[in-house]
């Protein structure tokens, strides 16, 4: 996926959080201040619209961190969707059917056969006819590139198996490396919950504190303040929930799919390779 269109879902992830605070802040009932204390509050749950600190208070943050999480799993998604239909357009012997091959005894057209192996010249000679067709940024280009230059260096096969596999290991490795960010901010949502909680139980018991225990509003003042205290704990451990389940699954998706390129790569080029006799 290009930047510019990472940047995009990136911006189109803030703007949906923005959306989704408004109608929060709007669209629930906040029962505080309509004087019913009592039962679930879904807009103390969720938003806290009353808290002194909003509109950058703990809820906020949560929601604009999962959001921008949600638009990163979805970079990553598309990104593989990319790399999927690349691969199901990558033939070795379509698109040239035939290409131009050098041989010792002048240039030859080849047709191209699936049952023919791969010597070095007509591997060369594939790979040039299609380098400028290819997508720059697939990753089945980069390591049929890899096998090419391999190849025609050493001419063997044993040292092409080997930069695959190589190649194949360091993929994976950047695919992990890939979600770094994510799972930092999976982490920071539970995170910023506890910080919710700790802060919300300080004030109400400071408000406590100032009102006094014989004060008949101690209880109305209070325990609102708890329950929103312990409610963004709750809404942390939801969201972070969800983030961890999706990234997983992408993630797992998308080390089948290099594993699906690189068992491509083996079945359909470096089997059919066939050194250059000496």
């Amino acid at each position: 996926m290009s930047i510019s269109n990472a940047v995009l879902i990136r911006i189109l992830g803030f703007v949906v959080a923005i959306l989704w605070l408004v109608l929060l802040s709007f669209g629930l009932p906040n029962t505080m201040e309509e004087g019913n204390l009592a039962g679930f509050s879904w807009h103390q749950f969720l938003i806290a619209t009353d808290d002194p600190m909003y509109p950058l208070n703990v809820q906020v943050l949560m929601w604009i961190a999962f959001f921008y999480c949600l638009s990163e799993v979805a970079i990553k998604w598309m990104g593989q969707m990319e790399q999927s239909q690349w691969l199901g357009e990558f033939s070795l012997f379509r698109n040239p059917s035939s290409v131009n091959v050098y041989t010792p005894k002048g240039e030859m057209r080849v047709d191209l056969d699936s049952n023919e192996a791969l010597k070095p010249e007509l591997l060369a000679a594939i790979f040039y006819a299609k380098r400028k067709a290819l997508h720059p940024n697939a990753l089945i280009t980069s390591i049929f590139k890899k096998v090419n230059h391999q190849f025609q260096s050493t001419n063997d096969v044993g040292d092409v198996y080997s930069v695959v596999n190589a190649s194949l290991e360091l993929e994976l490795h950047k695919v992990d490396i890939g979600y770094t960010v994510i799972r930092y901010l999976a982490w920071l949502i539970p995170t910023l919950g506890f910080i919710g909680t700790v802060i919300g139980v300080a004030l109400a018991l400071g408000k406590a504190a100032s009102m006094g225990s014989t004060d008949p509003r101690l209880l109305e003042e209070v325990i609102p303040r708890l329950g929103t205290a312990f409610y963004t704990t709750l809404l942390s451990l939801l969201l972070s929930a969800i983030v961890m389940i999706l990234i997983q699954i992408v993630q797992a998706k998308e080390e089948a799919l290099v594993n699906k390129i690189g068992s491509f790569c083996m079945d359909n080029i470096v089997t059919n390779l066939k050194p250059r006799a000496h």
